[in-house]
């Protein structure tokens, strides 16, 4: 189409990016908490500064491509967490259903400290932008084949389409996600054998 990246993504709200990373294998591994739970959706209950190759190395090649897709961005806040998901992790399952794991306002985030909903009361604040990075990690070797990423252009949706639905959390209470109801006007694109 002719756009850079950055316009392509702030087009569409999505963009395939080829990167190398400095993670291995192991890293991936030693950064990825087990089992699947509430620390992957709010960081909840994991530990404090605790420095892990996602930390020291993955986290400031996320900010480089977040400077380069969001110039203007004037605070960058990166989770600590990654869900590493498939055969052979501790996480085997995926999610089939179309969804997003967060809400729509500072509100929909229940588990966050006060300070985090304050900063949207700030006059220099205009929004909160999520940016989700999803790649095949090594030990994979060769492209995804099975259960490739998908992502649908946010222009073809209508509001009616977003449902949110809130998902229980243990002990913690609810947290916000967004679901999407099928409609034949979404445009949906899909990226084999990345």
């Amino acid at each position: 189409e002719g756009l850079s990246k950055a316009d392509f993504f702030k087009k569409y709200g999505f963009v395939l990016i080829s990167r190398e990373t400095a993670m291995s294998a192991q890293d991936w591994d030693v950064s990825a908490p087990d089992p699947l739970g509430i620390q992957h959706v709010t960081g909840h209950g994991m530990k404090k500064n605790v420095e892990t190759p996602l930390s020291r190395k993955y986290t400031k090649e996320v900010e480089q491509v977040i400077r380069e897709l969001l110039p203007d961005a004037k605070e960058i806040e990166l989770d600590p967490l990654l869900a590493r998901r498939g055969p052979g992790t501790k996480n085997p399952g995926y999610n089939f259903a179309p969804h997003q794991d967060y809400g729509f306002t500072a509100d929909d985030w229940p588990l966050a400290g006060p300070e985090f909903r304050q900063r949207f009361g700030r006059e220099d604040c205009h929004g909160l932008v999520v940016v989700n990075f999803w790649r095949p990690v090594r030990p994979m070797q060769g492209p995804v084949r099975k259960t490739p990423l998908a992502v649908c252009d946010p222009v073809s949706v209508k509001m009616q389409d977003i449902v949110p639905v809130n998902v229980r959390r243990d002990t913690l209470g609810y947290t916000k996600m967004l679901d999407l109801a099928f409609d034949e006007d979404q445009r949906w694109y899909y990226y084999p054998d990345m």
